[in-house]
């Protein structure tokens, strides 16, 4: 069974990814891609919405639909926007933007990047839980990385839908940062997505 995470840096994605969209198409319906979550690659599938970051990026797309962009994606599980292009979207750049500067308050940070304390902290939090699972028998559980986000731990070689990992994930719960999925947020996941 495949292993997720939910993204960290939704603040900083979605300031990263919106400047990128809007600036990448010029203002024409083609080119930009929109994609709010941590960088591509940190997670193979989607995890479940287990935090006020994936709420935030729901009420965020409905934002988006009801201020003229009305084929904004809904995110995944883990609230991550999946890639969309302004073309896939159809609006120009300039209703974009318009909708995104209405909207960007919904998002944490109103859609600015974390700051260093923030970054350091998310870290922190994440080498504890990290660092606890170990502790708990689940080798090579892998600490943050320099996002400051623990990776997918499927590519480690983690089954989170294990026993191990669940008694694990269960003991370390009060570490565990917010885009982790809890052990009923995973398997309620695994049994809508059973080929991960």
């Amino acid at each position: 069974m495949t292993s997720v995470t939910a993204p960290m840096g939704l603040a900083a994605a979605v300031a990263v990814v919106l400047v990128s969209v809007v600036s990448g198409c010029g203002g024409s319906k083609g080119g930009g891609v929109a994609e709010l979550g941590s960088t591509a690659g940190q997670s193979g599938a989607p995890a479940p919405a287990a935090s006020a970051q994936g709420s935030g990026a729901l009420a965020f797309a409905a934002c988006m639909r009801s201020h003229g962009v009305p084929r904004f994606p809904d995110p995944d599980s883990s609230g991550k926007i999946p890639k969309v292009g302004l073309d896939r979207l159809g609006v120009a750049g300039s209703r974009f933007q318009a909708a995104q500067g209405a909207c960007g308050h919904l998002l944490p940070n109103g859609g600015r990047p974390p700051n260093q304390a923030q970054l350091s902290q998310v870290k922190a939090q994440g080498l504890a839980y990290a660092r606890c699972v170990r502790a708990h028998g689940v080798r090579g559980f892998p600490d943050p990385d320099r996002s400051g986000r623990i990776p997918d731990p499927a590519r480690a070689g983690i089954d989170q839908g294990s026993p191990k990992f669940e008694a694990a994930n269960r003991a370390c719960g009060k570490l565990r940062p917010p885009y982790m999925p809890s052990n009923a947020a995973y398997n309620a996941w695994a049994r809508t997505h059973p080929d991960g």
